[in-house]
């Protein structure tokens, strides 16, 4: 059978050749396994119950028919839960397994799996179609009813402005896709960000089935499963499509079938599972979450340390600097440029002064120039190391034969062009006729499945990391990528191509996916051995499931349009329910957009400096007033064709409004901070999809594409279209969920506005072109800093000022810690701090108590601000009185507990020093409460 990609209308199923398993002839119990043996074939089928809510189901089509090991490129920990399976009932058509609530219903017929969870079916097979394979070839596949009223989440990073996919073919293979336009898609679809089929860099087979009003044989309270696919080959899913809307089918190209069913009340037991399953990772740089920005074309030190100075120069909050391939001495990897980036050490260590940390790309592209920037011939020590050691992929295919005089896997790759405005060369690389310089070399490839040439490639980084002093690692071309060539038609490496999956030499096209997580393990690996005092940081390219354990995601190469804008959130939203917490697309857009809606007018070169080619400055605006909300918050463009996309450049009053957006970003670090702790612990993503925190309310469902949660009380819904008359403000409808009053975001320090009752939808607001619609769910309790800084560790001291709106009781996990060396992790070294509100009689409680404490921060103080209150009758810290102060300069000066009743945003601030492991607050606003207080009535 040839090797090569498969366009997702070629994955048919339900069509011969496919066939069924067919009956069962025995069901036999292995440890804590159910084993299945087929009646027309001599394979199996083997059901593991993991917990009394997840099965596993295995299924290998090959001769043999055995499972082919636990080795897992994303599963790490099976153990889930108590799972005490017995068979209740095993005759010649039916096999009933039960662990606690949920029943396993087998017809022996030809397989099909019906699984309830409380006697309510959750998920079934189609019937006759629990399996289906094709013998004597690869392909493997399962077809499963699709309840009438069932919604599909998930699926890791793809395209689409929905959140939902029902409906939608798609198919995981980590692709090259630059400005999501270069895939194979059907004939009669149009490709582009917009479409679903596009295989993106990413591949995260987990599909979410959420059911909020089941009918028919699912009748019941809404049910939801999680379904994750265990592949790495090409793999697909068909979502109920008008030929066959009463099913879903998913199925891969090789490998055997093994899946997990999750079940849950909620979509939040699925998450839980599922990233028990693959894995969570320990709290990143805190840094993360600030403002990043990147371009590629910062070519030298000249450009990008005026790009570093002008963001201080603007007052425009920044931390991250992220430098292309320009770092590099002529695309060779690991190294860097001396002629453009002079003392690059001396240049690190002072933008790390001036609180910059920088990162640059690290492809698994080898070079085989033998010239350096300068034209010599000149040796590559780390392609030489790996070439002496054998640890560069040869050209081996599959089902040729081969002898001793096979050479090593090269192939072609693109950097784009050099218009005529960067002057260095790249030899052997010389302009064309139009004074333009294609980019790219002919490279070789690690074959980083092996575990030694893993350990091979951390060592690499010595250079980059302990010499030079980069921060974070920016890991890209990841699939790994490939010019598109008669040899490389897939953009990537031949699927024929013999490589090491981890644990023997297969076809490339069995273990493609894989090759990203091969990298970014032996990049971590690197990074925890060179600096193991220090959290490693990764932004990737692409991974598979289980990606979230060593890297964050961006979402590759997009364009400047109003599409990508679109899809930014429903892309984040879904990565974050595929278990990845942070991620986000290039802000602004990486490539030029259409004109002029996207990009002001296409770029030209005038005297060596290039014009044009900028972001559309409304599309800009709305782009960074979205972008500020998510987890992953970059500017990055493509230097070459773009003159700027720098917030400073554009001027008045984009530079303004922006700043802004930053300063507020920053301002909501602790929050940010908070919710990536949560899910460290519960797998609950940062930023949130409606019925994540509202699952009880209906009605979320059908607002999820264009409004999200950060965390679990900010709802922020930005504006994702141009304004239909650029004079006028832009309209938008905002649903508020059922359950909760909500508050206008009276921005950090404005007076608070009445609430409005949730369930309902705020029709046409007016949004003007610096105004983003922000609502605060009454009650919530929000975690900032008192004051902005310019980048993370600004300032010697930033205290937390907690907000407390009025409203329902509620609480707040507060995780402090020093925000970048491995103590958190390693001893334990930080503050977790419980903040609840509760009502008491005529005033308000607020509780800060420590639940663990491993770690002091720097501010001997925090601030507790209580907006929508006038005037108070006292004040008690830990039942003693406190005093109030005539001015916000006083109660920053003070050197005790006070306050101060702030009449022009009507709130008060309280200032408590932060002395105890448990400090009660309350604020009292009559006598009676004063009194109560005094006599102690209200417990603690």
């Amino acid at each position: 059978m040839p090797i090569s990609f498969a366009p997702i209308d070629a994955f048919t199923p339900d069509r011969e050749p496919w066939v069924s398993t067919g009956g069962i002839t025995r069901v036999d119990k292995e440890g804590g396994d159910f084993v299945l043996r087929l009646r027309d074939h001599p394979l199996a089928i083997r059901l593991s119950i993991l917990s009394p809510t997840c099965v596993r189901v295995r299924f290998n089509p090959r001769p043999g028919g055995e499972p082919l090991g636990e080795r897992s490129h994303a599963v790490v920990d099976r153990a889930l839960g108590s799972s005490e399976a017995r068979i209740v009932e095993c005759t010649d058509e039916r096999l009933i397994i039960e662990a606690g609530a949920m029943r396993l219903d087998v017809d022996l017929r030809s397989f099909a799996l019906r699984i309830f969870l409380a006697g309510q079916l959750i998920c079934a097979d189609r019937p006759g179609g629990g399996i289906v394979f094709r013998p004597g070839e690869h392909g493997i596949a399962s077809l499963k009813v699709r309840p009438e009223n069932a919604l599909y989440c998930g699926f890791g990073e793809k395209a689409g402005e929905r959140l939902l996919k029902n409906g939608s073919r798609m198919t995981n293979f980590n692709f090259d896709n630059f400005i999501y336009a270069r895939a194979p898609i059907p004939a009669g679809e149009e490709g582009g960000p917009l479409n679903p089929a596009e295989p993106l860099y990413a591949s995260i087979p987990l599909l979410i089935e959420i059911n909020p009003t089941p009918s028919g044989a699912f009748t019941g309270p809404p049910s939801c499963y999680g379904l994750y696919f265990d592949n790495v080959s090409q793999s697909f899913f068909d979502l109920g499509t008008d030929t066959s809307p009463d099913r879903y089918a998913f199925g891969a190209m090789f490998g055997e079938l093994d899946y997990y069913i999750l079940l849950g009340e909620r979509v939040a037991d699925v998450l839980r599972q599922y990233t028990r399953l693959t894995g969570r990772g320990p709290m990143p740089p805190q840094y993360v979450f600030g403002f990043h920005q990147g371009c590629y074309g910062y070519f030298d030190r000249a450009r990008l340390e005026s790009v570093a100075q002008a963001y201080r120069d603007a007052r425009i909050p920044l931390d991250g600097l992220h430098i292309d391939i320009d770092l590099q001495n002529n695309y060779r990897v690991f190294t860097h440029s001396e002629m453009k980036f002079p003392d690059a050490a001396g240049m690190l260590a002072g933008l790390r002064a001036a609180g910059f940390k920088c990162s640059t790309v690290v492809t698994p592209l080898i070079t085989d120039n033998p010239l350096d920037e300068r034209g010599a011939i000149a040796p590559f020590a780390q392609r030489q190391e790996l070439l002496k050691q054998g640890f560069l992929l040869y050209d081996v295919r599959a089902g040729r034969a081969s002898d001793s005089g096979v050479g090593l896997f090269s192939a072609a790759v693109s950097y784009g062009a050099n218009p005529g405005i960067n002057p260095y060369p790249y030899p052997p690389l010389v302009p064309n006729r139009d004074g333009v310089t294609p980019l790219g070399a002919r490279m070789n490839y690690p074959d980083i499945g092996r575990p030694e040439v893993q350990a091979a490639w951390a060592r690499q980084y010595a250079h980059l990391i302990g010499e030079l002093g980069i921060d974070m690692i920016w890991q890209d071309m990841m699939c790994p990528a490939a010019a598109v060539s008669a040899d490389t038609p897939d953009g990537t490496l031949p699927l024929d191509l013999m490589t090491y999956d981890g644990g023997a030499y297969v076809p490339h096209g069995v273990c493609h996916n894989a090759y990203a997580m091969f990298l970014l393990k032996a990049t971590h690996a690197g990074l925890t051995s060179l600096r193991p005092d220090v959290r490693p940081f990764i932004l990737a390219r692409g991974g598979v499931a289980g990606l979230q354990r060593y890297a964050a995601l961006w979402t590759g190469d997009n364009a400047s349009s109003w599409d990508f804008l679109r899809i930014a959130i429903p892309q984040t939203l879904n990565l974050g329910l595929s278990g990845v917490p942070i991620s986000g697309g290039d802000v602004g857009g990486f490539a030029t957009g259409p004109v002029p809606a996207g990009t002001t007018a296409r770029a030209e070169v005038r005297d060596g400096r290039l014009v044009g080619g900028i972001t559309a400055p409304e599309l800009f605006v709305r782009w960074m007033q979205a972008g500020s909300f998510l987890p992953w918050f970059r500017n990055h463009y493509l230097g070459y064709d773009k003159e700027y996309q720098e917030v400073y450049a554009f001027g008045e009053p984009v530079a303004s409004i922006c700043r802004r957006i930053v300063e507020l970003r920053y301002r909501m670090l602790p929050l940010y901070y908070d919710a990536m702790y949560e899910w460290t612990q519960t797998g609950m993503p940062i930023a949130r999809a409606l019925f994540l925190n509202d699952p009880d309310d209906p009605a979320v469902f059908g607002h999820l594409d264009d409004q999200f949660f950060v965390g679990k009380d900010v709802l922020v819904a930005p504006i994702l279209s141009p304004a239909p008359d650029p004079a006028r403000p832009a309209l938008r409808d905002v649903y508020l969920p059922a359950g909760s009053d909500w508050f206008a975001f009276p921005g950090l320090d404005g007076p608070l506005g009445p609430s409005i009752t949730g369930g309902q939808t705020l029709a046409e607001i007016a949004v003007a072109l610096d105004a983003v619609p922000i609502f605060v769910r009454a009650g919530a309790i929000l975690p900032l800093r008192s004051r902005v800084e310019q980048y993370v560790g600004d300032l010697a001291e930033n205290p937390i000022e907690i907000v407390v709106y009025p409203g329902p009781d509620d609480d707040h996990l507060l995780y402090q810690d020093d925000g970048i060396t491995t103590r958190a992790e390693r001893d334990a070294a930080f503050r977790i701090t419980r903040i609840s509100r509760s009502a008491i009689p005529g005033g308000t409680r607020v509780c800060v108590r420590r639940l663990h404490d491993g770690y002091s921060p720097p501010e001997p103080f925090f601030f507790v601000r209580l907006p929508g209150i006038a005037a108070v009758a006292a004040i008690r810290v830990n039942r003693q009185p406190i005093n109030d102060t005539p001015s916000r300069t006083a109660l920053d000066a003070a050197q005790q507990d006070t306050y101060l009743s702030d009449q022009t945003s009507g709130a008060v601030v309280v200032k408590v020093f932060d002395g105890a492991a448990d400090i009660v607050i309350d604020v009292l606003t009559s006598g009676m409460a004063r009194d109560a207080a005094v006599d102690g009535s209200s417990s603690l």
